[in-house]
């Protein structure tokens, strides 16, 4: 079958989809935007394909098999169900696809009433970093006995630079790239046996700016996580198995601590695809085209399950 694929929204999350795609070479490549301004996606890939028509003009036009959706946030479901209402059955959309539970059931629905097969786009589980740390535990015969993670967000007084409605709710939308990434080898936390507790607030996130909390997962692995978002800090976690501390700090290295011993020592990574392009995202692009749930791609289903996640540690109405 013909590979075509429709890349929505070329800002920078877009521009780093369409430089894995064009190594990855579909058999038809285009982008979409609004507005008439050159990109910089066209200028860095010599002159990409970018249609600024009407949306539904690309879709008739192009007939894409494949759509990446990297629009802003607040319009993925909006746009994901009109692009399967066109007729597309395989669709990769941006974390978080759906803002909260009401978004989540109305993809779901027009995903089971289309046929189509939603995965979301957390990158992060396809860093050289945390391929590397499943396979030495697999080697050494270990699992993970328990987690620790970090979603510090240190921004300006104004917050990032969103809607309003999605800074409210910026845990969802952006730190739980790094939640769903420690969390993703042992299930997410069983909320009957997990503690949620924050504080504080932020002029663009009123409903908390300190965050900590405690439980057990669905597998019943221990946790425990920490965010400040009004100090200084930066995204990490933990992995640790009877013998060794598999550290995270930043994300994209890892650095292990041997039972026994204090120091850290940094792993070396077989990490050129993730210099060569935005990590992570190459591989989950190439298992997207072919379709390769094995790979660690995240169904709609799981990602909705983050939703719920999110509502219990920031506060978010649960709707």
């Amino acid at each position: 079958m013909a590979i075509r694929c429709l890349v929505i929204g070329v800002g920078k999350m877009g521009s780093a989809h369409l430089q894995a795609l064009a190594a990855l070479a579909p058999d038809s490549l285009t982008g979409w935007a609004p507005g008439s301004r050159q990109r910089v996606v066209e200028r860095d890939m010599g002159g990409a394909v970018v249609r600024r028509d009407e949306l539904s003009v690309t879709l008739a036009a192009v007939c894409p098999t494949h759509v990446i959706l990297a629009s802003p946030v607040e319009t993925l479901t909006p746009i994901a169900i009109q692009v399967m209402n066109a007729g597309v059955k395989h669709l990769l959309i941006e974390k978080p696809a759906a803002m909260d539970q009401r978004e989540c059931r109305m993809l779901m629905a027009c995903a089971a009433e289309s046929g189509a097969q939603i995965y979301v786009a957390y990158n992060r589980r396809f860093y050289a970093s945390v391929r590397a740390a499943l396979a030495h535990m697999q080697s050494a015969g270990e699992n993970i006995e328990s987690i620790l993670f970090e979603f510090n967000e240190v921004m300006s007084t104004q917050g990032p630079d969103a809607a309003p409605e999605v800074k409210a709710s910026w845990l969802l939308a952006n730190s739980m790239h790094v939640i769903d990434t420690a969390f993703h080898p042992v299930g997410l936390p069983d909320l009957l046996r997990s503690r949620f507790q924050r504080s504080g607030g932020l002029p663009w996130h009123p409903t908390g700016s300190v965050f900590v909390g405690s439980g057990y997962t669905t597998l019943g692995v221990p946790f425990a996580f920490h965010a400040n978002w009004d100090a200084p800090g930066r995204w990490g976690f933990e992995w640790m198995t009877k013998s060794t501390r598999y550290v995270f700090r930043p994300m994209e290295k890892l650095s292990i601590m041997s039972r026994g011993r204090f120091d850290l020592e940094q792993m070396t990574l077989v990490d050129g695809l993730d210099i060569q392009f935005k990590p992570g995202v190459y591989l989950q692009n190439k298992a997207f085209l072919a379709g390769d749930r094995s790979a660690g791609l995240v169904t709609l289903p799981e990602a909705a399950a983050l939703v719920p996640l999110a509502q219990k540690i920031a506060g978010y109405s649960e709707v």
